[in-house]
Formats: structure tokens, C-alpha cells, sequence
């Protein structure tokens, strides 16, 4: 029987000795050639005062109204500032988080939109990745004074604020980001061949109304702009933007089984090469060598996948005329806390 973390072993240590090829014969400059550090966001001394949670006013719509009118207009205003990430006290050594935004449209935009956020760790001595959707819809405080929605933090301060604000009000040491788009995801879904997924007849139908397509329900090999209309379907199932949240993890999932399963040598390399060209990342090329490598080696490599809010611990909310999903917020941070660290952390 193949072992496909072997194969994917093999295909890294691959890739890595062309990396080294190339780099140390100076036939191409390794970071001229990849885009994946423009825009960099520093990280500086932390010197900020989170958020009080415990004398929060509740959130109602006069909060809320001021900062939902400006929920998509902030790169029109000029009122973008990029904010740099506070540096946080590593929780535990052995494992590396990350937070990967998906922005809408392309990576070069200045409408900075996301549908799509998600926190990723990796847990070097249980072989464990971990991936969590945070669903769009789910409000948190930026002030004493204003509720916005969380995808609102990436639109008005960049990945910097978004971190930040995730670090505040869970107790998260997150620093590390991955950022692309849904134009260049679909690239990415394209240079692997398609990624698999399995419709639901209400899914196949979305897709077949917005793309034009004729899918039916059952198991299939999708292209890149049919894998993004499905990340970002919130109706076929009326759970709204909870079910769209849990259907971008089922496709997750099955993308990292799939790249375990069929990745190869020959395969690896100009993927890798789609990758560093289609995103944006603080993580130098040691970091994201030595993850890769450790979860190339890994034998007994394990995948969770874990929706935000948590069940159970989040209130639906009409503020003014708009549904929004309000978290409880101590109940989500230790929850956060154990499926990330595997511990609450004191």
C-alpha cells in the first residue's frame, strides 16, 4: 500500500533542493521572483491596551448602524490604515498559528473585502493542523463604543488589525499571516487540476445558476471559479453565513486529503511556484519550509477542522434590519483556546 505522507515527503525534499539549486547559483533571485513579502506587515513591541470585555456595553443598532453604513467603503474614504501586528508571547514552541485571509477579488485591490478568514495551526509534536472558519458575520468590538463585523477589522486597519483583534479578545498569540484572493485561489485550484467536492443537489444548482453550468449532485472534480463560488455560497442551504463558514471547511478538508493523496515530485514544484506568486506572507522561507517539512515527514499527520463561532455560544441578532452573529465571547475563547493549543491558556 503507498503511503502518501511518503510521497509527499519525497515531493518536498524535492522541492526544496530545486529552491536551493536555484537560490544558491543565482540563476534567478529567489525573493525578486516570488511577490510573497510586498506589503509586508511589521510586527512592533505591543504596548496597546486590549479591550475590557467586561465593560462592554451590549451591542445594539445604534452601536452598530454607524460602522454597518461603512462596512464596504473604506478604500473610497481614504480611511485605510494599514495597522502593524502586536508582537505576542509565544503560547507553546511546538506549535505555529497563522491567520489566512481570502480577500475578494484580486490580491491587488484596494477594496480590501473578505468573505473568507480563517485561523490555522500547526502542532509539530501531535502532527496536528488544525483549521478554523470564522464566520463572517460575527460581531466583535473594535472600541469600548463600536461593534463592527470581523471581516470590518481586515477592510479598515488591513491583516494587522484583523490579528490584533482576534489576539485581544481570545487570548490568541497569532503573528504569522497568509493573504490572497478568490481571482488568484482559483489559479491556485486550477494548478492542481481541480480540487474534489461532493454537491448537494441545492449546492449543484447554486453553482449551475451563478456559473451557467450544468453539475449535478454527487462527487466531482471542480475548477478554480467553481470552487470559489461554492466557498462563498451562503443560500443553498439556508444556514446563511454559519453554513457557508462549515461548507469552506468541508473544502479545506478535501483539498489537504487530496494533495496528500496525489502529490508528486514533478507536480510539487510548479505549484509551489503558482503559491509564492498568489499570496502575500510575513512567514520567511525557513518558516514555511520547516512547517512543510514537518508535515511532510509527519506519519501519522491529523486534520481538524473547527467552525467560529462555536455550537452553542454565539446569539443570531437582527441590528437594523441586518442578521449578525454575536459570540459569547469567554465560552468561544476557551474553546478557541483548546482546539489551537489543546489547553486553556491562564
Amino acid at each position: 500500500m503507498n503511503n502518501p505522507n511518503r510521497k509527499l515527503k519525497i515531493a518536498f525534499l524535492c522541492l526544496t533542493l530545486a529552491f536551493l539549486i536555484f537560490a544558491g547559483a543565482g540563476v534567478i533571485g529567489f525573493r525578486s521572483l516570488f511577490r510573497i513579502y510586498d506589503g509586508k506587515i511589521p510586527i512592533i513591541a505591543n504596548n496597546h491596551k486590549p479591550i475590557d470585555l467586561s465593560a462592554l456595553p451590549t451591542p445594539n443598532a445604534e452601536l452598530f448602524s454607524e460602522a454597518l453604513s461603512k462596512d464596504t467603503d473604506y478604500y473610497e474614504t481614504g480611511e485605510i490604515v494599514e495597522v502593524p501586528i502586536y508582537e505576542q508571547k509565544k503560547i507553546d514552541s511546538f506549535i505555529t498559528g497563522m491567520v489566512i485571509v481570502v480577500q475578494n477579488g484580486s490580491i491587488e485591490s484596494e477594496e480590501k473585502q473578505t468573505d473568507m478568514i480563517f485561523i490555522a495551526s500547526y502542532n509539530q509534536l501531535r502532527q496536528k493542523f488544525t483549521a478554523v472558519s470564522v464566520a463572517r458575520d460575527t460581531i466583535v468590538p473594535l472600541s469600548e463604543d463600536e461593534w463592527v463585523r470581523v471581516n470590518t477589522a481586515y477592510s479598515r486597519g488591513g491583516v494587522g488589525l484583523l490579528i490584533n483583534t482576534l489576539n485581544d479578545l481570545f487570548g490568541l498569540d497569532l503573528q504569522n499571516y497568509v493573504l490572497t484572493g478568490t481571482d488568484e485561489l482559483a489559479v491556485l485550484a486550477d494548478g492542481i487540476n481541480g480540487i474534489p467536492a461532493t454537491l448537494t443537489k441545492q449546492e449543484a444548482s447554486y453553482l449551475n445558476e451563478q456559473l451557467g453550468t450544468s453539475l449535478s449532485a454527487g462527487r466531482q472534480k471542480l475548477c478554480g471559479e467553481q470552487i470559489v463560488a461554492l466557498l462563498l455560497d451562503r443560500t443553498s442551504d439556508n444556514k446563511g453565513d454559519l453554513g457557508r463558514a462549515e461548507r469552506q471547511l468541508e473544502i479545506v478538508h478535501d483539498t489537504f486529503v487530496y494533495m496528500q493523496e496525489k502529490f508528486d515530485s514533478s507536480f510539487l514544484y510548479p505549484f509551489f511556484h503558482t503559491i509564492f506568486r498568489n499570496v502575500r506572507s510575513n512567514l520567511d522561507f525557513e518558516s514555511l519550509r520547516g512547517v512543510g517539512y514537518e508535515m511532510a515527514v509527519a506519519e501519522e499527520l491529523t486534520f481538524a477542522t473547527v467552525r467560529f463561532p462555536f455550537d452553542d455560544s454565539y446569539t443570531e441578532l437582527n441590528m437594523d434590519g441586518t442578521y449578525v452573529i454575536l459570540p459569547e465571547f469567554e465560552k468561544n475563547r476557551i474553546l478557541l483556546q483548546q482546539a489551537l493549543y489543546g489547553k486553556e491558556v491562564k
